[in-house]
Order: C-alpha cells, then structure tokens, then sequence
C-alpha cells in the first residue's frame, strides 16, 4: 500500500496564543538553512517508496517565499514517487497568501489547501492572536480558487473565552457561503506552557460554559449536515469525495513518513520521532544523523488499542470482519466488558447491516461528545 509523506514548517509571521505545536518566528536565514536540511533528509527516503499523500503543515509554512515553496515542493516531486492520483496538501494562514505565491505552491504540484481561518468574528481573531481578519480569509478563499485550487478546506476553532453560540453560528454560515469542499472545527484546547494558559491561569480570560461547548458542537454536526458536509471523523466534515485522505491514512494505521523538526514517522510496524529542537535537528542532518530523538516498538496489544481508539474516530467506526482479518482478534470479545460498559453509557453503539451481513462498532452522538472517555478505556 502507498505511504504518506509528511513535511513539518517550523516557523510563523506570528505564534497565535493556544499555540503548543513546534514552531518559531520565522527569519529568512534560518529558514534557508532549515529547508536545505530537509531537502537532505528526504533523500534518506528510500526511492522505490510510493507516496499517495503528502501534506506540509506547520507552523505556517506559507510564511516561506514563494521561491522557497517552488523549490521545496518540486524536490519533493522529483526525488520521491507518488501515485498518479495523489493528495496534496499545503496549511495557508490567509495572512501569508497572495495570488503568486498561491499560483505557484499550485502549479508545483499542491492540489489541496487546508487554510487556518480559525473564526471570521474580527473579535475572536484578535483575541487568538491571528496575523488575519475575516475578510482575509474570505479572500484568501477567493485567490486560491483563482489560482486552480479545486479541493480547499478550513479551519475553524469553537470555545474561544467570550464566543456566544450566536457568534459560532454566524461563522460556520460565513464559512459554508464560501463553500470550501472541507471544513475542521475543534474545540479550543488549553496547553501548558501556552499564552492562553497563562492568561486562564492568571483569571484574564475563562472558558466557556460546558453545556454551551455540547451546544456549539450539536449545531456544527446538524448545521453542516444540512448543508451536504459528510461528518466523517470527530472534527471533520466533507463534502462527497473530499474527506482527507492524508488523516485517514493514520486514523486508519497506514504507513507514513515525517520529515522535519519534531515529525512522526510510523513504518514496518515502528514508530520514531524527530527531535522537536531546531538546532538539534539541524546539526544531525548537517553530520548526516539521522534526527530521531526516539524510536517506539509496537507491542502486539498496543496495536490492538491504537487500531480501536484511531478506528472509532471516524463516524463509521470499526468494520469489526475487517478488524479481524487485519489483527485476527474479534474485537466485539476481545473488549467485551468495556464495550458492555460503555453501550450502558450510551457511548457507543453496535449496528448491523441487512445487506451485507457486516458489523460496525462505533461512536453515538454522545460518545463523539465524550470520545476521550471512550479512548481512554483503550489505552
């Protein structure tokens, strides 16, 4: 089976508030020297390695030129193999984009754009620290069609200190009328170590009231349904034939490779990490180490959990003959007393198919609520 390839930006114009992930300010220099490092750790990839997704995510990498951008994704193209009908994808912040630089991240190859809008409320976007306003972003939509984009999705945060369910609502008709092929919404989570942390920590800004986070998360599912968006994972939403097919691939235990700072890479069955320091990585690939700070066995059972708490991310969930000619385990008795447990709950349902005879285990509206409970019994 293909692989996917991922690509780590490790710089931004800005870092926003919630921002936990590996990045830095970018500074033209060091970006050079980091993309000169990549381009050496992508030759470490072995050629006959056929690819069906690649995605470069960041930090922000529409922070970089568009020369920069041209020259990295046409290395990409030319050292490593993908299939003739891949994906791939490239995170925008709509404060970075212009038509050039649009036109030729497409006209290298990216054939999808998963833009960061986070909100088109002027407010909010201030609050999160964001570079753009709402109308950046609109326009932003508007210039990647322009330039060829045909398979765009966004980005959407719901819980920011102050939202109304009434500003949540506004964004998501915004973002629909510019109907993007997919759309993410995810709940603001609060990092250690992040600004907004502090700002919690130090009573500057709260968190919004449980019941209105379920509220916000029930209209998002009933809204886009309403509209012809698929829900097909937790925080994913998609029009017919444009789920992403990048995170399908991990939610479905798929091989991928991660090159850059901080990267994930999982193959024959093993996991290892990039070093998530910039300085490090760029001295092991400069003395030609290989830039794994750690390196994971898979267990057997561990396997096993990461294929059901993955699985059941996805609204379809499990296709329990499926699982079983995979792993050989028949889940629905392997896990017989969580399952129990949590069907009581109301967390999870077990649906049979008259046509073709086949199992599902999945999560309920409730469960895709309270999904952390549920991996958690997993894990």
């Amino acid at each position: 089976m293909p692989a996917s390839l991922y690509l780590h930006i490790p710089f931004c114009l800005k870092r926003c508030i919630y921002c936990d992930f590996v990045s830095g300010i970018y500074e033209a220099g060091k970006a050079d020297e980091y993309i000169s490092a990549l381009k050496k750790e992508i030759i470490t990839i072995p050629r006959d390695t056929s690819f069906s997704t690649l995605f470069i995510g960041g930090g922000t990498p529409t922070a970089l030129s568009a020369d920069v951008l041209r020259d990295l994704i046409l290395h990409i193209f030319n050292y490593l193999s993908f299939t003739h009908n891949y994906e791939a994808t490239i995170e925008a912040n709509p404060g970075t984009l212009d038509k050039e630089k649009l036109t030729v991240i497409r006209e290298a190859g990216m054939n999808r754009l998963s833009i960061g809008t986070q909100s088109l409320n002027d407010d909010e976007l201030m609050l999160l620290g964001r570079l753009h306003n709402s109308s950046d972003a609109e326009t932003a939509v508007h210039m990647a069609r322009e330039a060829g984009f045909e398979n765009i999705g966004i980005d959407l945060i719901y819980g920011i200190p102050g939202q109304s369910i009434l500003s949540w609502r506004n964004t998501l008709e915004k973002a629909v009328k510019l109907k993007p092929e997919h759309i993410s919404t995810y709940e603001l989570t609060v990092e250690k170590g992040t600004v907004l942390y502090s700002r919690y920590q130090e009573g500057i800004l709260k968190s919004l009231d449980d019941d209105l986070i379920v509220e916000m998360y029930n209209h998002t599912i009933d809204y886009l349904a309403s509209e012809g968006y698929s829900h097909y994972e937790i925080s994913n939403f998609a029009m017919h034939g444009y789920s992403c097919r990048h995170n399908l691939n991990y939610w479905d235990r798929g091989e991928y490779h991660g090159v850059g700072v901080g990267s994930h890479s999982f193959v024959n069955g093993n996991r290892f990490y990039n070093t998530g320091n910039l300085e490090d990585y760029l001295k092991d690939v400069s003395e030609e180490r290989i830039p794994a700070a750690e390196r994971e066995d898979i267990t057997e059972e561990k396997a096993l959990s990461e294929a059901v708490f993955l699985g059941l991310r996805k609204t379809e969930g499990i296709n329990v003959e499926s699982f079983f000619k995979r792993y050989g385990i028949n889940i629905l008795s392997q896990y017989q007393y969580e399952l129990s447990d949590m069907q009581a709950k109301g967390l999870i349902e077990i649906t049979n198919s008259e046509c073709s005879y086949e199992t599902n285990l999945r999560l309920t509206r409730r469960g895709l609520l309270l999904s952390n409970e549920v991996f958690v019994k997993f894990i």
